[in-house]
């Protein structure tokens, strides 16, 4: 299995955390290389991934029972736009910056990583379906439904706006309330995932982090939030509209086009994210 959260994994992929997931732009570290709440499951990611994604997407299995159990979704989640200021920390290279945008409703949730990328996930009476904005190369590949079930991605649509699975908040231990006059509602947590430690501060109105540090032997990331809204204010940037008129490829024809610049470098990009198997290009 596969998954879509934002998660990542110190060192690879198929990450724990559902931060990593969202892939890290530029040259992405090789933990950021998966959506956000997808990731592979231990029977497809690299033996070299480590734990550590933020990961709303699981392998898929296609029976009716495995997909039943994912409509069985909790409360659905509050709508609302937020803004994060991003640092990832590598053994010995300077800490990485980047402001990531979220955009998240019942049936839509957007990451937009700095400038360079986002992952747009939708989802309706089919299933959910990616399409991967890549603005640099003015491209957007879709993964519709199917082909992410053909590629083993079960996505865990909750996950995919709350960074950090809200089944895995019993796991870490309180701190302490976060803000007075808010008891139970901001709340600080600390603690081991996946064997990745954790520092979260959480917002349980918004069900989405304030603060979320992960630390493993690889790294850390930190996820700052900077500003929250009930929809996005006009000024923040929009994926969809400044992808309108970029061309579009269909992940399912990848096996056609094996020899397209942008094929090859995003199926080497699925690859450590754990959506395929290695193989020579």
């Amino acid at each position: 299995m596969a998954s879509a959260l934002p998660h990542s994994k110190w060192p690879g992929t198929g990450c724990a955390v559902a931060t990593a997931v969202l892939l890290w732009v530029a040259t992405p570290p090789t933990w950021a290389h998966g959506p956000v709440g997808a990731r592979p499951t231990p029977a497809t990611q690299p033996e070299h991934a480590a734990a550590m994604a933020p990961t709303a997407v699981q392998g898929a299995t296609h029976d009716a029972q495995h997909s039943a159990q994912h409509s069985a979704l909790p409360a659905a989640l509050p709508d609302l736009a937020a803004r994060f200021r991003v640092t990832l920390t590598l053994p010995g290279r300077a800490p990485q910056v980047q402001t990531w945008h979220l955009q998240r409703s019942a049936t839509l949730t957007v990451w937009r990583r700095g400038s360079a990328e986002a992952d747009i996930w939708r989802r309706d009476t089919s299933g959910i379906h990616l399409a991967r904005v890549l603005f640099d190369d003015r491209h957007v590949i879709d993964y519709r439904a199917g082909e992410l079930r053909a590629l083993g991605v079960d996505v865990d649509w909750q996950q995919l706006g709350t960074l950090v699975a809200e089944a895995d908040l019993p796991k870490l231990s309180p701190v302490a309330a976060a803000r007075a006059g808010q008891p139970g509602k901001v709340q600080k947590l600390r603690g081991t995932l996946s064997g990745e430690k954790v520092e979260l501060t959480w917002d349980a109105l918004a069900r989405l982090p304030l603060h979320l540090a992960r630390r493993s032997p690889g790294g850390r990331v930190v996820f700052e939030r900077t500003a929250l809204h009930t929809q996005a204010p006009a000024d923040w940037p929009s994926a969809e509209e400044q992808a309108a008129d970029f061309q579009r490829l269909d992940a399912a024809d990848f096996g056609d086009m094996d020899s397209h610049p942008l094929v090859r470098k995003a199926q080497a990009r699925d690859e450590r994210a754990g959506w395929r198997k290695p193989h020579a290009h």
